[in-house]
């Protein structure tokens, strides 16, 4: 079923004709008739909509065909479009609905999820399993416990955020099912627990998985922060620097065993987390000087980086105990 938006009517006649018209409705573009809406009962105070096009020169022919447009709820006096047609009810200087609102699928996903956060209420223990079985589940969270949790908490530290150690439910649908909408127009309350419950029921072990990856993630993250000496700090206040600069080229000072150097460097490709930064990006001349300083197959890493500047300005220094440490391995600083 189509995805549904909630609207309200813009015209009186066409709030009239859903709540009591009969017969079908013509609409108009301008002074032109070019559409015919439909109402047909699909149960107790719900109607359907339909369309068909209406030729300017013919009118109706047997080759018109109905078209889904929408459902309207005659108990609450709530009109529902479907998202690919709203154009023809809100298009012209008297639009026939106002005020579309937002999908219907992620406004009813959105309060599942809610429910079901409700009902676990942050804690694992009110899950029906408490360990995960299933092969893939298992391998998956093995796999984000031993590697993609510290990536994860290292990508958060580069985007000045931090996990909340909450759990936040995962419901989907990839489309709204007709059954599930009706069920919900009946009763909202109702649908939204039955639903919350039964996935809850259904899919334990990924609910289980997800609590248990969000406790690797923050233990990571937590360990991460206190980790202070981490050349992963140094990575930050790398990219910190340049990022405030808004630099395009920068001016970098290497320390690496004996050698020293100072080259030009692309900006953007010392930003974020590295292994190592890649000489390739230094420019020409100067790459072939760090080749001569360091070796042909030679990169640098953020504790060998002692200083970057632009233009006149020093936008990165490292820090003393850094520097310290670097010239004890390979001499005086200049």
């Amino acid at each position: 079923m189509e995805d549904l938006i909630p609207c309200k009517a813009a015209q009186s006649n066409f709030q009239r004709w859903l709540e009591s018209g009969n017969g079908p409705m013509t609409g108009y573009v301008g002074e032109r008739a070019d559409t015919l809406l439909i109402r047909l009962e699909k149960a107790s105070s719900v109607d359907y909509l339909y369309r068909t096009s209406i030729a300017q020169d013919s009118g109706i022919s047997w080759s018109n065909s109905l078209l889904f447009c929408g459902v309207y709820d005659g108990e609450n006096h709530a009109l529902y479009l479907a998202r690919n047609v709203q154009t023809i009810f809100t298009r012209g200087p008297v639009p026939l609905v106002a005020e579309p609102g937002n999908s219907m699928m992620e406004d009813i996903c959105g309060k599942i999820n809610r429910r079901v956060e409700d009902i676990l209420a942050n804690d694992k223990s009110n899950l029906p399993v408490q360990k995960v079985t299933g092969w893939l589940a298992a391998h998956s969270l093995e796999h984000y416990q031993k590697y993609g949790a510290k990536e994860d908490a290292i990508q958060m530290l580069f985007e000045d955020r931090a996990p909340d150690g909450v759990f936040h439910s995962g419901y989907a649908m990839e489309e709204l099912p007709e059954a599930a909408f009706l069920a919900w127009l009946q009763d909202p309350e109702g649908f939204i627990q039955t639903e919350a419950e039964a996935y809850i029921k259904s899919d334990s072990e990924n609910v289980l998985r997800q609590f248990l990856e969000n406790d690797a993630l923050l233990a990571e993250y937590q360990a991460l922060i206190q980790d202070t000496g981490s050349p992963i700090h140094r990575m930050k206040a790398i990219t910190d620097a340049l990022n405030g600069s808004n630099a395009k080229m920068v001016t970098v000072t290497v320390q690496k065993g004996e050698g020293e150097l100072t080259f030009k460097m692309e900006a953007s490709q010392m930003k974020g987390h590295h292994a190592y930064y890649s000489s390739y990006y230094i420019p020409a001349a100067d790459r072939r000087r760090f080749q001569q300083v360091f070796g042909r197959s030679a990169d640098f890493k953020a504790e060998d980086v002692i200083r970057i500047t632009y233009g006149r300005n020093t936008i990165y220094l490292a820090e003393p105990a850094q520097a310290e440490s670097t010239a004890k391995d390979g001499g005086e600083i200049e």
